[in-house]
């Protein structure tokens, strides 16, 4: 977690959702299979297909990944995800889920998903894109 980025801007969370993008299908594609094997009771007998546990540690890894790139999984099942960022010295995050074209939505700390509102690419978005560098980037 020391290469995360505090916060993003919209230019580098796109920029990210070329990392993002393949994780979070594979989380939704995780999480669906999870729940078609997922025991019908918690202190059942049931059998539990080894698959399974496979499963849980693949959605791990990627939960893992999506952690380390700085973003927030806010849900499995749809695959939204937050970008941490600053709008006009506040706290922010920049909004995408799975099935989105690109970044687009940004929302405040309290509103969540119904308080989606449009990117306003001239700002006033704090960070320096130069400045910051996503993890596995070239030098």
């Amino acid at each position: 977690m020391a290469d995360r980025i505090a916060t993003f801007t919209p230019t580098t969370a796109r920029s990210a959702l070329e990392r993002v993008r393949p994780a979070a299908e594979r989380m939704c594609e995780v999480y669906r299979a999870l729940e078609r094997q997922r025991p019908s009771a918690v202190e059942s007998d049931q059998a539990v297909d080894p698959k399974y546990f496979s499963l849980v540690q693949d959605l791990r890894g990627v939960l893992d990944l999506l952690d380390n790139i700085g973003v927030q999984v806010k849900d499995l099942k749809r695959g939204l995800v937050d970008f941490p960022a600053r709008r006009a010295g506040r706290p922010v995050l920049l909004c995408w889920q799975v099935g989105e074209g690109g970044l687009g939505f940004w929302h405040d700390l309290h509103s969540g998903f119904a308080g989606r509102r449009p990117v306003d690419e001239d700002g006033p978005w704090e960070g320096e894109p130069e400045a910051l560098e996503l993890p596995g980037s070239p030098d």
